[in-house]
């Protein structure tokens, strides 16, 4: 961080005498400045709002973030090469503690509030590096089918959950996965093969409750396994 500003809050919200923190999700650009912001209930590093009703509070806080300036995020694709900037997503939690200096409470820290201090987690858009699988070889030691046989099986789709950092950080693209689909048509194991790391976990809970018709191999139920492909686009 290069700039930061800290919240100006009102006369009228400090008579509420109240602690608490509120959360700022925003997108920093290649040239370090700040875009994107909005106040949000929860972090994915665990921190969330709390006693931040009063719109005046998240408010503040967004005025402040969008004056902050950091340094460009840099992505090398190969160790000692210059690398470019890239945009990021992040959040900011940042407390408030409008109480009285003799109440009693301060001592003790706001009621109710995760241990965290403010603090910034950067998700890079950049792309996870496993490496390659043969399409026609077995993962799970089950037969390999084509995808587009086994779309022709599908029974009962859940679409993915698009994560809310990944759409402040405007990520998106394919993941792939291999599954096992058993004898009943559910799927028994899955493996990421490839994709956005942000992106990969909402994927995998998606398809973990997809459901297929049963396969069969010479007229006997069997398990296959299969490559599936989960879109994520803005």
């Amino acid at each position: 961080m290069l700039t930061k500003v800290a919240p100006e809050y009102s006369d009228g919200v400090k008579s509420r005498e109240i602690a608490g923190q509120t959360v700022v999700a925003f997108t920093i650009g290649r040239d370090g400045s700040v875009s994107d912001v909005r106040s949000t209930d929860s972090a994915f590093f665990g921190c969330w709002s709390k006693n931040s009703d009063d719109p005046e509070i998240p408010y503040a806080a967004m005025r402040a973030v969008k004056q902050w300036k950091f340094r460009p995020f840099v992505m090398h694709q190969q160790p000692g090469d210059a690398g470019e900037p890239v945009k990021v997503g992040t959040a900011v939690a940042l407390p408030f503690d409008f109480r009285k200096p003799t109440d009693p409470t301060i001592a003790n820290g706001p009621e109710g509030m995760t241990a965290c201090s403010p603090r910034v987690v950067a998700v890079a858009p950049r792309p996870l590096v496993q490496p390659k699988v043969d399409p026609t070889e077995p993962l799970f030691g089950a037969p390999v089918i084509e995808p587009s046989r086994a779309e022709e099986m599908l029974a009962h789709r859940v679409e993915a959950a698009y994560p809310q950092m990944a759409r402040i950080a405007h990520i998106q693209g394919d993941v792939t996965l291999r599954v096992l689909i058993d004898k009943q048509g559910h799927i028994a194991k899955i493996k990421s093969i490839s994709g956005p790391p942000i992106l990969i976990q909402s994927a995998m809970d998606a398809v973990k409750h997809w459901e297929y018709k049963p396969f069969q191999l010479n007229g006997e139920p069997a398990e296959v396994e299969t490559a599936v492909v989960v879109k994520f686009q803005m």
